[in-house]
């Protein structure tokens, strides 16, 4: 259904700088990509935030994922966990080497990682591969996607890159299709929920939304950048929490990505046969809207955290938590069947994660290294550090009968059950 652009009026909309510390822009450099932002503004009406923040991430000039700076590790804003250790990637091998066997061993297998950045996670899997699975290796080809692929070297013309899913020459393939950390950066629309009436006893429990608002992003009278609140740009928003059976309490705000929805349709149809490997954090639906929650925008800027997305524009990174319960089911929609769903510490465990820790046998140079390099694989894995913020999705297509245990990484606890 098109977006459609309501209209506001004194006794409907609703300037604030809200209980989430949305704050006026202003603070940011004056980039490109702001003033396309207050032109836009300016030219049509205030915009929805997903527009805002498709803008802020992806303007092509001076977006924060577009501009060529470093966005990822110390230099950055923020660490993945192929920062953190290339053990990441090893594991991630032996994945793709499970699900290769498990489709019978093709001899074309493609490996299709959207969302790329640098290239260091297909790098790796390709070295690993080479190195620890090379019947894998001999049948592996990689496509990267990325609004600024890096092509990495020495793979010859194993490796393909392209800006878009409609570039890609090759689809439909048989193989995998991953993600690591691309889903929570996609645009987001920001929902609120409203009743007719608004109960003056603090004391009293919320009562159920009876219906949905939208936030957009306007300017202010000294020309900063506003949030303002009006009726919905899209059906699909209020049929998005009708197909969970979800209802908002009243004052309660959300993220929805219907971006990740029309994304994960798009692969469906990249994939003849194989598997989607989801990997970021998030939750269950019921546990993302669970009463109580207020929304999950976060901003990273130089290993700090923020909730105001109107700082720095271009210059911070914007993330929402993923809906994995929404994202399966518009998979399932398309022919992409649930194989399983786990956390980052299970997914990692079965996979023989702890087979990487290097035994510690003195105190020189080399145990120092060691030492660091098992701290990095407890980082990835630890309940408390990545391991349970991260959570991990698998679908299928064309293979309905692989499923939880017949995955390595699904082999130490499914939790499918959950979504």
């Amino acid at each position: 259904m098109e977006e459609k652009k309501p209209s506001f009026t004194k006794d409907t909309a609703q300037v604030s700088a809200a209980k989430k510390g949305l704050s006026p822009a202003g603070k940011g450099v004056f980039s490109a990509v702001l003033n396309e932002i207050k032109k836009r503004i300016r030219e049509s009406g205030p915009i929805t935030f997903a527009e805002y923040m498709d803008l802020a991430l992806y303007h092509p000039e001076s977006g924060y994922y577009t501009r060529g700076n470093a966005v990822w590790g110390k230099e950055g804003d923020y660490y993945t966990s192929l920062d953190v250790t290339p053990v990441f990637a090893a594991l991630i091998a032996k994945q793709i080497d499970d699900m290769w066997s498990a489709v019978g061993s093709p001899a074309e297998f493609t490996l299709l990682e959207a969302g790329s950045g640098r290239g260091l996670l297909s790098r790796g899997i390709l070295e690993y591969a080479r190195d620890r699975y090379p019947r894998l290796y001999e049948a592996l080809s990689v496509i990267l996607v990325d609004k600024r692929p890096v092509v990495p070297e020495g793979f010859g013309d194993k490796v393909e890159a392209f800006k878009e899913f409609s570039s890609v020459k090759k689809a439909p393939f048989v193989g995998v299709v991953l993600t690591n950390e691309l889903i929570d950066a996609l645009p987001v629309h920001s929902v609120i929920g409203r009743a007719s009436t608004d109960t003056s006893d603090e004391a009293a429990p919320p009562a159920a939304c009876e219906f949905l608002k939208e936030h957009y992003v306007g300017l202010g009278e000294d020309g900063s950048l506003v949030e303002i609140e009006g009726e919905l740009s899209s059906e699909r928003l209020r049929e998005y929490f009708e197909a969970l059976g979800i209802t908002l309490l009243n004052g309660q705000r959300a993220e929805v990505s219907l971006a990740a929805l029309d994304w994960i349709e798009d692969v469906a149809g990249l994939l003849k046969s194989g598997f989607v490997i989801t990997i970021d954090y998030g939750m269950p639906a019921r546990e993302l809207y669970r009463p109580g929650r207020d929304g999950t925008l976060l901003c990273h800027y130089r290993h700090t955290l923020s909730e105001d997305p109107f700082e720095r524009v271009g210059e911070q990174d914007i993330t929402a938590h993923v809906d994995f319960t929404s994202l399966a089911a518009a998979g399932s929609g398309r022919g992409l069947d649930v194989a399983g769903y786990t956390t980052q510490f299970y997914f990692l465990m079965g996979l023989g994660a702890t087979e990487e820790l290097i035994e510690i046998k003195g105190t020189g140079t080399e145990e120092f290294d060691a030492i660091e390099h098992n701290q990095a694989i407890k980082k990835l894995i630890m309940p408390s550090e990545m391991g349970d913020t991260f959570k991990v999705l698998i679908q299928s297509k064309g293979h309905r009968d692989i499923k939880g245990p017949l995955l390595k990484g699904l082999s130490f606890k499914d939790m499918a059950y959950s979504l």
